[in-house]
């Protein structure tokens, strides 16, 4: 006669094994409890993810373009040691105003030392707690401080991760 599976473990493993599944369950209903009490918790920290520079210009029409030529740049932050920000913006600018266009782009290595200027003198919890609209909002103002045939309203992040 043989003995079934369950049988084949000691006192100590059947133990051990009800511990594991206590657990477990717990786990699952606490998961569940939170999830249906609290949804518009889950996901908090998570960034919103910024439209796509295609989906920007669809949804603007032929008023409006995108520059995405800064590329992707890698920001350090003002902490010690360093933490390192991966960063890729886009911004919309006027789709038939050429000169400006062209300013913008005789400007990108200007615009992109301005960009990691602007994060080199902020710490990480500093810029986590401005949070990501005012980040933009500030590079915006600055951006537009340094463009004289124009200005952008609107800046996007591809990409806005930090690296520990």
């Amino acid at each position: 006669m043989k003995k079934k599976f369950l049988w084949n473990f000691s006192l100590f493993q059947k133990i051990l094994l009800g511990i594991i599944a206590v657990i477990l369950v717990f786990v699952l209903f606490a998961s569940a409890i939170i999830i249906t009490a609290k949804p518009e918790q889950v996901g908090k920290g998570l960034r919103k993810i910024d439209p796509s520079p295609v989906s920007v210009e669809k949804k603007s029409g032929s008023t409006t373009s995108v520059y995405t030529d800064l590329g992707q740049l890698r920001a350090i932050t003002a902490d010690d040691p360093v933490v390192v920000l991966i960063i890729t913006p886009y911004f919309s600018y006027p789709a038939n105003d050429k000169a400006f266009f062209e300013e913008i782009a005789q400007k990108k290595l200007q615009l992109k030392s301005l960009i990691l200027n602007y994060f080199s003198v902020h710490e990480k919890e500093e810029l986590i707690k401005m949070g990501e609209d005012k980040v933009k909002k500030e590079l915006i103002q600055k951006i537009n401080e340094e463009l004289m045939l124009g200005s952008i309203s609107a800046m996007y992040f591809n990409e806005y991760i930090f690296l520990n």
